[in-house]
């Protein structure tokens, strides 16, 4: 919630001072290479897909859905895990509000010759980097993530979750 009522804000921020009414689209901050500059973006990010607005919502519900799916069915995920799924969901909500609201997203950021973005971009760019980050750092087990796994004789895993809450001296028989 707090991504989208930040870039909700950032949003209304930018409107009324470098938006459509304001005499000036741009301030630059560092000349040229970094500014706030209004952009009315009817596509997605890079404004690829220009004009999708439809498709974009109903994609971002999907991958907003999914994404609140799979944290529901892991249940206990790290934290990191439900920063970056809050982030990616966030930042995908707030674009959707603009989308829904008044038919395309604001963007204001501009970085050199990068396209213009948002706090809701940013936020679903650092969102999926960190899921990334920890997908690839978590250990993948066979069944229950959060459940430990242990090598069988036959090549095969099992639980070892009641094992491992047992003394060292009684799993190993002592």
């Amino acid at each position: 919630m707090f991504v989208v009522l930040a870039d909700q804000a950032s949003k209304w921020i930018a409107v009324r001072e470098i938006g459509p009414d304001a005499s000036d689209h741009r301030i630059e901050l560092l000349g040229r290479w970094i500014a706030f500059e209004y952009l009315e973006n009817t596509g997605a990010a890079f404004g690829v897909l220009d004009g999708q607005g439809s498709l974009l919502t109903i994609v971002a519900g999907v991958v907003v859905a999914v994404l609140l799916g799979y944290h529901l069915r892991m249940g206990g995920s790290s934290t990191l895990m439900a920063v970056s799924i809050g982030l990616v969901v966030g930042g995908a909500l707030g674009n959707v509000f603009d989308r829904v609201r008044i038919g395309y997203v604001v963007d204001f950021v501009a970085v050199g010759l990068w396209p213009k973005f948002n706090l809701a971009d940013s936020a679903v760019t650092i969102g999926v980097a960190l899921l990334g980050w920890e997908m690839l750092r978590e250990p993948q087990t066979v069944g229950d993530p959060r459940r430990p796994t242990v090598p069988t004789d036959h090549g095969t895993t099992r639980d070892d979750s009641r094992s491992s809450m047992m003394p060292t001296a009684q799993r190993e028989g002592g």
